[in-house]
């Protein structure tokens, strides 16, 4: 190898270790994931649904790992209320957020019934850099009832993505960016046409891990 070359060589292994050191020191990323009902009921993490299927709790989770992040996504105690999940989750982010995590770098991302549980711990955090994401419920009606129950809206970056042929959520109102009622969500929508009915959250989809990895790392 000539001397040019070598220094040349050189250089790239430098810019390498460079890059990986970079890669190896950046914080890691933390995403909390909340299951549908169906699970809690059952106290199974793969439940079979008479309709939609096996609800496959640890694919989810290991696709979530699988992409760079830290997961927590434990079965809820069956007799937990939405309430004493929401004030969970908060207790988990706090506990993060006080270890030094960046507020940038957690996720909750909620299905189901985990959905209603993500908007009520992002109302009662009310931090604004947090990301949320939703699945399968109604962003426009779920933000309008926090506010009536509340008292105070969700906060913090959020992204809701529901089914167009899911009979839950098939006469959602649109969402609409709310200033009054909602002064510190950042909120956007997306609308899946997979056909799957409500059963499209049941597994690992590319349709929606995709779109909720990208909002996680801000891409």
């Amino acid at each position: 190898m000539t001397r040019a070359g070598s220094l040349a060589f050189l250089a790239l292994l430098v810019l390498g270790s460079t890059g990986r050191a970079a890669a190896d020191t950046a914080p890691p990323r933390h995403l909390i994931y909340l299951h549908g009902r169906i699970i809690q009921e059952q106290q199974n993490p793969r439940p079979q649904h008479p309709r939609f299927g096996f609800y496959e709790l640890e694919k989810i989770l290991d696709t979530f790992r699988q992409r760079g992040f830290v997961v927590s996504g434990e079965i809820r105690p069956k007799a937990a209320s939405i309430g004493e999940s929401a004030d969970h989750v908060v207790a988990q982010v706090r506990g993060l957020l006080a270890s030094g995590v960046p507020a940038d770098h957690v996720t909750v991302v909620g299905a189901s019934m985990g959905a209603s549980i993500t908007l009520l711990a992002s109302a009662r955090l009310q931090v604004p850099k947090l990301r949320f994401a939703i699945l399968g419920a109604c962003l426009s009606q779920g933000v309008h009832s926090l506010v009536a129950d509340e008292g105070k809206a969700p906060s913090g970056q959020l992204l809701a993505i529901r089914e167009a042929s899911d009979e839950i959520t098939r006469e959602c109102p649109p969402w609409e960016d709310d200033r009054k009622a909602a002064p510190s969500l950042q909120a956007h929508e997306l609308v899946l046409h997979t056909g799957l009915s409500h059963g499209f959250l049941y597994r690992p989809s590319k349709t929606w891990t995709d779109p909720i990895i990208a909002w996680a790392k801000n891409q």
